[in-house]
């Protein structure tokens, strides 16, 4: 039986939730059952989708808002939207309580760090020293930017190269890694480009967009062929319990 991915959507647009079809066929093609996951106020949410899916994706999107984690607004880049924001930490929090597998890409990587305690910078130009141009303008998203070197008895070491080439669509990056978590991966110029979990089966979180660069790059299909072999049979429904209510 294919495993359910619970694909959390990215925030709203014109009023509507969404989620890009890149993310879709990629979990399909790799056999996974793909559900967006809406963003909502109903504190039964995260156990419903707890119960519902096997695995989790976390997609690219929009800035954070800075007072999520700790800071106050320093630059004018980047759309935010509270409400969202707070909705994907909440959940993300949740869902690591079940030990479940998470895939984090791009914005879901820095919420990963965030919900862990971590901090990003609001804009890599407030990061010392210089640091690479991180927002390509390549008309393909597949086409590679820039070079990162992942780390070895990394979770990420048994899927790709010592050194390999990524696409880049970000301008923020973590700062303050988050408890627990462990770096996998860095660019050149020292930005963290892969985070993972030191003491869950399988959460980890990725700056660049492997699902624009399976079908040109072996190695980003095998990292959801892992997501996906890892989701099967990575929970038994009866151990999930209630969230409790606010009161």
């Amino acid at each position: 039986m294919e495993p359910v991915i619970g694909i959390v959507s990215c925030g709203y647009m014109n009023q509507r939730q969404f989620v890009p079809q890149t993310y879709l066929h990629t979990v399909e093609h790799f056999g996974g059952t793909p559900v967006i996951l809406p963003c909502t106020q109903d504190e039964e949410a995260h156990f419903c989708y707890g119960r519902q899916c096997d695995g989790f994706l976390f997609c690219g999107g929009d800035d954070v808002t800075p007072l999520l984690f700790g800071e106050e607004l320093m630059t004018e880049r980047g759309a935010t939207d509270f409400q969202t924001d707070q909705f994907h930490i909440a959940l993300m929090k949740y869902l690591l309580s079940l030990k479940l597998p998470i895939l984090a890409i791009c914005r879901g990587m820095q919420i990963l760090n965030i919900a862990l305690g971590g901090t990003i910078y609001q804009d890599i130009s407030l990061r010392w020293p210089v640091s690479l141009n991180h927002m390509q303008l390549s008309s393909d998203r597949s086409d590679p930017c820039h070079k990162i070197s992942v780390l070895k008895d990394s979770i990420l070491s048994n899927i790709f190269n010592e050194n390999e080439v990524v696409n880049s669509f970000h301008h923020q990056c973590i700062r303050i890694l988050g408890a627990e978590l462990n770096i996998a991966a860095v660019a050149s110029d020292g930005i963290i480009e892969a985070i993972e979990s030191d003491c869950l089966p399988f959460v980890v979180g990725v700056q660049w967009h492997p699902e624009c660069m399976w079908k040109t790059s072996l190695s980003m299909g095998e990292l959801f062929h892992v997501f996906i072999e890892k989701s099967k049979n990575a929970k038994n429904l009866q151990y999930i319990s209630p969230k409790p209510r606010t009161q």
